[in-house]
């Protein structure tokens, strides 16, 4: 082997697919998962019973094992110690994300866009090729790759905050075609493609989905666009939890424990390590409230900071008001009316104008703030300083 893996950090798995033999094979596993999602839904599966195998058949010309074997199965133990392990899948037109569950080699047998998958399979580097950058063309060879990714990626630790319980899959399926074709067109003519690249894969979901629907449905007066308006606050919450605290992580790691944690929204945050996903409005508190992260802000983010801590809540606060109000299905008057009571006489609530949260008066200003249409958006700017910031 050319190189020496390093057990220090995590290290995932790489394989293709060969759609000449079968164009179809991930829309097979797919439908699998979703067919037992459903299953559990109606009561007759388990949630531990929702999963799919993905299995690696060599050709019966080749004999021996891998000269790496022992390294992949080695990941089963990786998994099962709780780090977040990946299966990247391509067939050169498109590459997914698994979470790897278990890694064996037993027998347990009983979208098209080649730019973006060279783009993002550039940053796995192969353990086994002096670290290189994954190419896609000559670089496939004793598949599966053991590779780790720069920067390292949590692609499913928010999946619970983000997905609200349910599966990625679920999400994927409800409107496939019109999200594959919103991303490419929100990349190729408003973000571009460093931009576009350079984003949470999840803030990527969240903008296509939502902008498919809002395009499609905004001249429907009777259709509810309260859905697109949380998609929306969930694009800005993934990029901003993405900025924050990989920058908090490096002011905080050097210092003493006791030193480490805030308390924001009565929980307890570890500032110099890991930190679970959190909402708009604790991102919002933590911004505005807390002196130590004010410091280490503008310590790490110098050129931003005077934006991150300045205009950032003030737009935020917009964003947690929709969020949380659209969250609960409720009317934007009334939820302002709520927060107005015992001031009307002094001020009468005027946010959105009384349009209910669901119609694309209401959402419009909220999209353009998001997206950037005849300014510069939250995403884009969230997304520039975080490229400064590395």
């Amino acid at each position: 082997m050319l190189g020496t893996p390093d057990m220090t950090r995590p290290l995932h798995l790489l394989a293709v697919w060969n759609p000449a033999y079968s164009g179809d094979a991930l829309d097979v596993h797919l439908s699998l998962l979703l067919e037992w999602s459903r299953r559990r839904a109606a009561g007759q599966a388990e949630a531990e019973d929702v999963y799919v195998w993905w299995g690696k058949i060599r050709s019966k010309n080749r004999e021996g094992r891998l000269k790496h074997h022992d390294q992949v199965t080695a990941l089963d133990a990786q998994a099962h110690a709780g780090t977040e392990t990946h299966l990247y899948l391509t067939d050169y037109r498109s590459l997914y994300v698994a979470e790897v569950g278990e890694v064996t080699d037993e027998d347990v047998r009983d979208s098209d866009d080649t730019p973006a998958v060279i783009e993002e399979a550039g940053k796995l580097h192969n353990v086994g090729y002096h670290d290189r950058p994954v190419s896609l063309y000559g670089g496939m060879v004793d598949l599966p790759l053991i590779v780790h990714r720069e920067p390292e990626a949590q692609w499913f630790s928010d999946r619970d905050a983000l997905t609200e319980g349910g599966l990625w899959a679920e999400r994927a399926a409800a409107l496939r075609s019109d999200t594959e074709r919103m991303s490419r067109e929100l990349r190729d003519n408003l973000f571009g493609r460093d931009l576009w690249a350079a984003m949470e894969p999840a803030t990527r979901s969240f903008l296509a989905s939502a902008e498919a629907v809002f395009r499609a449905r905004r001249d429907d007066p009777g259709f509810d666009l309260s859905g697109v308006a949380v998609e929306y606050a969930k694009a800005v919450e993934t990029e901003l939890n993405a900025l924050v605290f990989p920058a908090l992580k490096k002011a905080f790691r050097s210092r003493p424990p006791a030193e480490q944690e805030v308390r924001v929204d009565g929980r307890v945050l570890d500032l110099g390590g890991t930190v679970p996903h959190q909402t708009l409005g604790a991102m919002r508190v933590l911004l505005t409230q807390e002196g130590p992260v004010q410091t280490a802000i503008r310590q790490q983010l110098p050129h931003d900071a005077s934006w991150v801590l300045g205009l950032l809540p003030r737009e935020l606060e917009k964003l947690v008001e929709l969020r949380n109000a659209g969250a609960h299905s409720t009317d934007v008057s009334s939820h302002f009316a709520r927060r107005s009571r015992g001031q009307r006489e002094a001020r009468a609530p005027r946010a959105h104008h009384g349009w209910p949260l669901g119609s694309a008066e209401t959402l419009g200003p909220i999209r353009e703030m998001v997206l950037g249409v005849g300014r510069e958006g939250m995403i884009a700017r969230l997304v520039r300083v975080g490229m400064r910031g590395r």
